[in-house]
């Protein structure tokens, strides 16, 4: 299925309304897995599991971090949210409980308007409210964190964490297949090409636009650009 407009995608959640989660990508052709596989394809010599090259990361972000934030104290998966929004790979998955805030991410970038983008719609077979019980080194997980910082606030953030073996370097993309027991059922929409800076401009009619999303002064940077140039840029 494809939507060309806002309209027609309401038309297409109405079809998956008891979906939990939401995530758009700026590319269909992309597949459904963490950053933390993608990085691990460019620096896995030197190391005999994904897992550890998160851990790897994760022990500098908490050494460097300090004079700006320190997350020593934090658990294991609040350092993984922390990084994940200052873009450091991790196991996680974005999503969002919001299917509009999902479809802005299908759209946000026009560098790729070449490009179709993807909705996903998500029924996990069961999620966690907040984060104390969410198990990362067992099955897949989703829950919806505690308010930990602003941005997972302004997107209505949810996450997958996906469980890193301890050997080998092979994470299954999320699919019904890959995940049976794990998932209720995952369907996607086509967000078209050329539908893209008409959605964004009808997005920001809606008050979902980088103000929205990106909270601050490069939200509201991003959005006078944007808006200036009629959502070309």
């Amino acid at each position: 299925m494809e939507a060309r407009s806002v309209l027609q995608f309401l038309q297409w959640h109405s079809e998956n309304d008891s979906a939990a989660m939401f995530r758009g990508q700026l590319d269909s052709g992309w597949s459904l897995v963490p950053s933390i596989v993608r990085y691990s394809n460019l620096i896995s010599d030197g190391y005999d599991a994904i897992e550890h090259i998160e851990e790897h990361l994760i022990e500098q972000f908490e050494q460097f971090s300090v004079p700006f934030g320190d997350y020593r104290k934090h658990t294991y998966i609040e350092k993984l949210i922390h990084a994940q929004h200052f873009g450091l790979p991790t196991r996680l998955l974005d999503w969002s409980t919001n299917p509009l805030k999902a479809l802005y991410f299908s759209v946000d970038n026009p560098a790729n308007d070449n490009a179709d983008g993807v909705v996903f719609a998500l029924e996990p077979a069961g999620w966690w409210e907040g984060t104390k019980q969410v198990k990362l080194d067992q099955d897949l997980a989703a829950f919806y964190p505690e308010t930990i910082n602003e941005r997972v606030v302004a997107q209505e953030g949810a996450f997958i964490s996906f469980p890193l073996p301890d050997k080998g370097f092979v994470v299954p993309e999320l699919t019904e297949a890959n995940y049976q027991k794990d998932i209720v059922f995952i369907s996607s929409v086509i967000i078209p090409a050329s539908s893209k800076k008409d959605i964004r401009i009808q997005l920001s009619r809606l008050g979902v636009n980088q103000r929205s999303i990106y909270p601050g002064l490069e939200g509201v940077a991003r959005w006078v650009k944007s808006n200036l140039s009629h959502f070309i840029v």
